[in-house]
């Protein structure tokens, strides 16, 4: 919603491309924005297929309450970070975000140029083990990522 209100209407692929996230993930969030009247779709006349996503009023009123949320959470934040720490933090967050993205070399105090270690012998395989290995059975199944309520939309992705 934030690119919308910053960049006006766009295709799903474009937002897509603006968040560097798939199309499919921004394409769910929209059929659920959609769903509940936060945003719209309007003809493209540049493209038959992919519609122009935009916020409906509702979703204007709905982006403005959050910003002004988040412009207060920060606000009473201030006091306790120093400037210093905002700048070392968003450089470090740019960075990751460079990396994750595949644009960027890790930075050189991470990756740099450090000398060749000698390669360790491998220790001795022991006799026995102490421990059992356990049958996949006894191993716990990954928990999965749960989905946001549907009253709940991450308005800082679209």
């Amino acid at each position: 919603m934030q690119v919308l209100g910053h960049l006006g209407p766009l295709t799903v692929p474009a937002i897509a491309r603006v968040r560097t996230v798939s199309r499919q993930s921004i394409q769910i969030l929209v059929n659920r924005l959609e769903a509940h009247g936060y945003v719209a779709l309007a003809a493209n006349p540049a493209h038959k297929k992919s519609g122009l996503v935009h916020l409906t009023d509702q979703g204007r009123k709905l982006l403005a309450a959050v910003t002004e949320r988040e412009s207060k959470s920060s606000e009473a934040l201030m006091p306790y970070v120093s400037g210093t720490r905002l700048v070392s933090a968003a450089r470090l967050l740019r960075q990751l975000r460079e990396l994750l993205t595949g644009n960027a070399m890790p930075p050189v105090e991470v990756a740099g140029d450090r000398p060749a270690r000698k390669r360790a012998r491998a220790l001795p395989k022991p006799a026995h083990r102490s421990k059992a290995v356990p049958a996949p059975a006894d191993i716990p199944p990954a928990s999965k990522p749960t989905e946001p309520d549907e009253g709940e939309f991450p308005v800082n992705l679209l």
